[in-house]
């Protein structure tokens, strides 16, 4: 009997010999066809259907319902960090990737799928916050200035890299780009303002003011005026005429007791809101030059004392609204142009839950037609859809992290007081972010 036993499974081995022998063989004689490469937005799309088939039927209702992934419970939390603006605990929630889908858009449905993080080539090492400003010449090159060290960083759009020019400059924070060819950069620190020719790329700095102005916005209204909010006790608005380079300054109405505005944005017939950073009011200045203040409730972000409400703002034409994003604040504020209406909407309890208390640096208007909010002191972003006014949120401490211990090792922070990123500049389906206290610059890529 065993000796059948043996006899059988020798012949059933010899025969399956002789058959992997015979598909050998018939491979060999099929010429290889290359099967074209996957994109990054396909490989994450058929990862995440895997993720869901792999799921029970609770947790895909809970995915379904949530706004975070399920991916993983886990949940991450570093030591407290003290701000060189202010101090916050740092605490976040890890989340799985998403990526952004061209299918979906802001005006029809919710989204989905969030942007790809990638770090950018090189590395510019140093304490100093580095740079608050963005601007891009016609050939693809974003210039940025310092903001308190020298500093001329240069990224390159074409092969996603970083340098740094052996000339700088600092004192610098955000820009406007003209409709006159120029971009110019805004004086916080400094007495001159930078300017920047789009068409051959070069900057020169103009001295234009006794002492430093403390602005930290700005935006060209109408007649080719840029009005710059300062951020001091008592509000000035400092102006320049892009016609023939001429500045100015008053004093507006003051929308509290502390003046101070960090944003400022123009609808299409050149009107200025600025919203408070620190006060209740939102001042803004009409296409003919007259500036007063909105009537309504106090803005008050959730948030009082010292704590930032509001920095940055963004015009959405198509809803033809003014969107705000806070710092410290909880709430989001928006101006209706059309009757100059506002109202504030909280951020989710879930994510105010994790966030780190400093949320954001500056919100920008993305391609797929959501506002995000810029990394500060935090690896989460939110996003708000301008139609809907739906808000998401996502934590990128994994792609922060980019195979090291912490996100802190993987994008070189020095601390969370210099921040993650901090201004943001939009370039086809690209979002380049401005390189705060980190070593490495990034950008969020969203679907073509």
């Amino acid at each position: 009997m065993i000796h059948n036993i043996i006899s059988k499974l020798i012949k059933d081995l010899t025969k399956s010999l002789k058959d992997l022998e015979d598909l050998k063989q018939e491979a060999s004689s099929v010429e290889a066809v290359p099967k074209p490469a996957k994109s990054s937005y396909e490989l994450a799309s058929e990862l995440e259907a895997r993720e869901i088939e792999l799921m029970s039927p609770s947790q895909r209702v809970q995915r379904a319902t949530s706004g975070t992934s399920a991916e993983t419970s886990a949940e991450y939390t570093s030591a407290e960090y003290t701000s060189a603006e202010t101090s916050a605990e740092y605490t976040s929630a890890e989340t799985s990737a998403e990526y952004t889908s061209a299918e979906t858009s802001a005006e029809t449905s919710s989204q989905v799928f969030w942007p790809m993080f990638k770090y950018l080539s090189g590395e510019i090492k140093g304490n100093l916050t580095k740079t608050r400003t963005m601007a891009m010449d016609n050939k693809g090159v974003i210039h940025s200035l310092g903001y308190k060290s020298d500093m001329h960083i240069e990224t390159y759009t074409s092969n996603d890299s970083i340098s740094r020019n052996a000339t700088g400059h600092k004192g610098f924070i955000g820009n406007v780009e003209s409709s006159n060819g120029f971009t110019y950069f805004l004086p916080a620190y400094s007495t001159s303002i930078g300017r920047l020719n789009r068409d051959t790329g070069a900057i020169t700095l103009e001295k234009k003011f006794k002492s430093c102005p403390q602005v930290r916005s700005g935006v060209e209204g109408a007649n080719g005026i840029i009005y710059m909010p300062s951020y001091t006790k008592t509000l000035k608005i400092y102006t320049l005429d892009t016609k023939n380079g001429e500045t100015g300054c008053f004093t507006p109405p003051q929308p509290g007791f502390f003046g101070h505005v960090w944003g400022a944005a123009a609808d299409s017939d050149g009107n200025v809101y600025m919203p408070p950073a620190l006060g209740n009011k939102i001042l803004k200045i009409d296409k003919n030059g007259t500036s007063f203040l909105l009537e309504g409730k106090p803005v008050t972000s959730g948030v009082s004392g010292f704590s930032v409400k509001y920095v940055g703002a963004t015009y959405v034409k198509s809803v033809n609204k003014v969107f705000c994003l806070p710092r410290v604040g909880k709430k989001i504020l928006v101006i209706d142009c059309s009757d100059d209406s506002y109202e504030e909407i909280d951020l989710p309890a879930d994510y105010l839950k994790v966030a780190n208390k400093n949320k954001n640096f500056h919100g920008f208007l993305a391609p797929d037609g959501w506002l995000y909010s810029a990394f500060w002191a935090d690896t989460k972003c939110f996003r708000i859809n301008p139609h809907t006014y739906e808000i998401q949120w996502k934590d990128y401490e994994y792609e922060f992290m980019d195979g090291y211990i912490s996100a802190k090792m993987g994008s070189g922070i020095m601390s969370l007081g210099t921040g993650y990123s901090t201004c943001a500049l939009t370039k086809g389906n690209d979002v380049y972010l401005g390189l705060a206290g980190t070593s490495r610059a990034i950008k969020l890529e969203f679907k073509k």
